[in-house]
């Protein structure tokens, strides 16, 4: 690999600076519906007034009220913006005056990092083109092999870590891939009912293989993560201390379309990563689209409609570019399955039964059954479950580990030739 080709090593980075930039930026968005309903109101006031004759004397005050309102919140958006221009500028005038260096990141304390992606989720796509500090970078984790406390790990500590784990099949990386609005820290959601274990800390005691977690901004385009994770895999692969041979791709809601993007992106740039992927598994991800996202897009284009919520259907629109993507999922026909690879997804359904009339309409809360499902064949049905359960449900770990144990069979797949990793072969699903 160039040395082109790799990612660029990230600036210094205030998170201070960046949170302080989150509130301000949280202060304008939410003032503008507030100002245009206030806006709404008093124009309806004015306009019964000159209903019934008062119309040349509420003039006067009809413009006296709007031009106060108006300075009012025109105001209040520049104090916010101002503050939080000052708070990153005080913090880091403090720290360059105390010689503290670099600052504790905010995101690598768990709550630090749950309440980041979550922002991402929302408005990512926005706070990277504000080059906000908080903009999620994407970044490597593992929670069984040498984790660092204090934030991601680099590419070569990973290799160089794994390296000292003879008990583990270096050839053998599982990768999981959160989904909006979450982070890696999603996958110990609920460890209690897992005694403790989420999917990567079972696959590495059980299986043998090394889990990797993946960090991303989830408010980006799914598309642009999916280039991005096929860049950061060929890297890992060239930096790997052994030849991957076997690679395990397993995406939570959103994640699993930035997996399948990933394959694609690595086909057509002929990525020779993408021929180590064997097995990928995807839980409750919307391959046909998710409904809500689907409901949020049509309310925000009839608020727009009219000029009385104009200001509510504008504020639904800064919703971020990778919700927007979830409005559609992806199409088979653009970004097929991986012809090299077998695939296994998991639904969940609200009610207790997956053959209940409403199992499908209810889905998981956020995923309808049959989206999850796609095209794939090998989908396996959660009852009683809901979109997060997915995320660390017992009944998922043996799945997974029935999906990503060694195959006896793992000889199919070897020395296929290049072409049928095509982007335009649908295999079945075992």
């Amino acid at each position: 690999m160039t040395d082109q080709r790799r990612r660029p090593l990230p600036a210094p980075r205030n998170e201070v600076r960046g949170a302080a930039g989150v509130a301000s930026e949280a202060v304008d968005i939410v003032s503008r519906p507030v100002e245009g309903t206030h806006l709404a109101i008093s124009n309806a006031m004015f306009g019964a007034l000159r209903r019934v004759g008062l119309g040349r004397a509420s003039r006067p005050a009809q413009l006296l009220h709007d031009g106060i309102s108006g300075g009012v919140y025109r105001a209040v958006r520049g104090i916010g913006h101002a503050a939080g221009q000052g708070v990153g500028l005080a913090a880091e005038v403090y720290r360059t005056a105390s010689g503290r260096g670099d600052w504790t990141p905010i995101t690598s304390r768990p709550g630090g990092a749950v309440l980041t992606g979550a922002v991402n989720g929302l408005v990512g796509d926005h706070m990277v083109a504000l080059g906000n500090d908080l903009a999620v970078p994407m970044a490597l984790y593992t929670s069984t092999v040498g984790d660092d406390p204090h934030g991601e790990l680099s590419l070569d500590a990973i290799a160089e870590t794994v390296a000292d784990h003879p008990e583990r099949d270096l050839s053998h990386v599982v990768l999981f891939v959160h989904g909006l609005g979450e982070t890696e820290h999603a996958w110990r959601l609920a460890a209690e009912e897992s005694a403790g274990e989420g999917y990567a800390e079972r696959i590495a005691s059980s299986v043998g293989a090394v889990p990797l977690l993946l960090r991303y901004n989830t408010g980006m385009r799914i598309a642009h993560n999916g280039a991005a994770l096929s860049v950061l895999l060929a890297e890992v692969t060239e930096r790997w201390p052994v030849p991957i041979e076997r690679l395990d791709l397993v995406g939570h809601s959103m994640g699993g379309l930035v997996l399948r993007h990933a394959c694609h992106a690595a086909v057509v740039a002929g990525e020779p990563w993408v021929h180590a992927v064997r097995r990928m598994v995807y839980l409750g991800s919307p391959h046909s689209g998710a409904p809500l996202a689907h409901r949020v897009d049509q309310l925000a284009s009839r608020l727009a409609r009219y000029a009385n919520s104009r200001t509510w259907g504008e504020f639904l629109d800064r919703r971020s570019a990778g919700i927007r993507d979830l409005v559609a999922g992806v199409a088979d026909t653009d970004v097929p399955l991986l012809a090299t690879s077998t695939h296994h997804g998991v639904a969940a359904c609200l009610t207790a039964s997956e053959h209940h009339p409403l199992a499908n309409i209810l889905g998981d809360l956020l995923v309808p059954v049959d989206s999850a499902r796609g095209a794939l064949t090998d989908v396996e049905t959660i009852p009683s479950s809901h979109h997060f359960h997915l995320l660390n449900d017992p009944r998922i770990h043996e799945h997974l580990l029935r999906w990503l144990s060694v195959d006896p069979d793992e000889a199919e797949f070897e020395d296929l030739p290049d072409d049928e990793a095509g982007p335009a072969a649908l295999p079945a699903s075992r």
